[in-house]
């Protein structure tokens, strides 16, 4: 199935979802003048090895696509995970053009407090003041940093599938390179730019919650292939994560939300030493997404981790854990879609009960699956959760839907592992058209109030 068949099939779903909520329901929360998140990436940490080390006099152009249209913009830097303070001396905010260049013609600089320059302390963020580009849903938009001064390893956002540049060390301000011929070093990740929010017509923002399967990491993969033939990375394919997917749908629908996604790369929903973000779901949604603007529900995709490979979880410790989450949204008023967990959840680890066959160790790419079995016992905690959430978990307080992510993605002749033409070929994260099956997935007739 091609990505625009998988896209079409999706819209075609969400159309039906929204014509029965809105001949049941009534209508929809309609649009009010609001900040809403255009688009937003968590941050992750300050790695201390390339290219992530630090540095000094250098200029960073940041790529990615807002979520909805817009005219009014503020753009967040974090300095989250950094040991010591960092001075951004000039920003600025533009319409991409041919990466790493923008567009002369829709370039604004950026200030903060009516400066040119802002300091941001180690723990903490900056909001820039309201700028002034006017930009479509599915253009690309571009923020240049120069970061002033010699730094310490930068806050940052693993991009798995979009490509930003930097300029040399030392080569000092040169934001208003718009060819990009200074700043022309890729690199995979956004430094210190954390999200852009949108004032306008808006009914909220919904956030993606989530690891690497919210992040999307593989989304940039092609579909030729099916398991357990690997996929490879298509050039250009940068917009096919399950926020892209979804966001797509709801401008389709003419529904005017922003969507955030909050995935992380190797998230626990629990109490963990492993999270790249220093904190797990239950202490992250907090700051990544229940203080967000305009947030008025959140999609929770977490667990998967918890059970894999050395984690090696219990259903117990997720429940536990959904439970919390789904606490702290509600009585911050945010509404709830707990998302399934889909294939694959195998234990690796031979000190725990939890361990058996599985692909990397017993041979055959389908080891550990239920047909025809062993099965590898972590998948019994897999659906332990999964039936607590269809049973026990719908009925929580302030959820209020579920999207059966396992449904969409499990194949039919091996259900631990994804559907091979949508596995990108590690039998855990989707590629492009498998992020599609995902966000067709969620219930998108209760993100809003009617």
């Amino acid at each position: 199935m091609g990505p625009s068949r998988t896209f079409a099939i999706a819209l075609s779903l969400l159309v039906i979802a929204l014509t029965s909520c809105s001949s049941k329901s009534g209508t929809l929360l309609p649009p009010a003048s609001m900040w809403v998140v255009a688009w937003g990436a968590s941050p992750e940490g300050a790695g201390a090895g390339p290219p992530t080390q630090g540095g000094a006099e250098q200029t960073f152009r940041s790529f990615f696509y807002p979520s909805v249209s817009g005219t009014k913009e503020r753009v967040r830097f974090s300095n989250y995970f950094g040991t010591t303070p960092v001075t951004i001396g000039a920003a600025r905010l533009a319409i991409a053009a041919t990466p790493p260049a923008i567009d002369t013609a829709n370039d604004v600089a950026l200030t903060f407090a009516g400066n040119t320059f802002v300091t941001i302390a180690p723990g903490e963020e900056v909001m820039s003041d309201a700028a002034s580009v006017a930009y479509t849903f599915g253009q690309k938009m571009a923020v240049t940093a120069y970061v002033q001064g010699t730094f310490t390893p930068l806050s940052q956002h693993y991009s798995d599938s979009m490509l930003n540049y930097a300029s040399a060390v030392n080569s000092g301000n040169v934001t208003t390179d718009a060819v990009g011929a200074s700043i022309n070093q890729p690199v995979a990740e956004w430094f210190l730019i954390s999200g852009m929010d949108v004032y306008g017509q808006y009914q909220g923002t919904v956030a993606l919650f989530g690891s690497s399967t919210i992040d999307g990491h593989n989304s940039n993969y092609g579909n030729t292939n099916a398991y357990p033939i690997a996929n490879v990375p298509v050039s250009g394919q940068d917009n096919d994560r399950i926020s892209d997917a979804l966001a797509r749908s709801l401008n389709a629908a003419g529904l005017q939300i922003g969507v955030l996604n909050a995935g992380i790369l190797g998230e626990f929903a629990g109490p963990s030493l492993g999270s790249p973000s220093a904190s797990p779901g239950v202490d992250r949604i907090g700051r990544d997404v229940l203080h967000q603007p305009g947030i008025t529900a959140v999609v929770i995709d977490l667990g998967q981790v918890d059970l894999r490979l050395n984690a090696c979880g219990e259903a117990t410790e997720v429940e536990a854990s959904l439970t919390n989450m789904v606490a702290q949204a509600h009585a911050a008023g945010v509404r709830v879609i707990l998302g399934t967990i889909a294939p694959a959840s195998y234990c690796d680890n031979p000190g725990s009960p939890n361990y058996g066959a599985n692909p990397a160790n017993d041979g055959g790419p389908f080891a550990g699956d239920s047909n025809p079995g062993p099965e590898n016992p972590e998948n019994a905690q897999r659906h332990l959760v999964n039936d607590w959430i269809k049973s026990t978990g719908v009925s929580l307080p302030g959820v209020v839907g579920i999207a059966d992510f396992e449904a969409a993605l499990a194949g039919a002749e091996h259900p631990e592992f994804l559907i091979p033409s949508l596995n990108s070929g590690d039998n855990f994260h989707p590629n492009g058209a498998g992020y599609m099956v995902k966000a067709a997935a969620i219930p998108i007739n209760v993100i809003l109030p009617h």
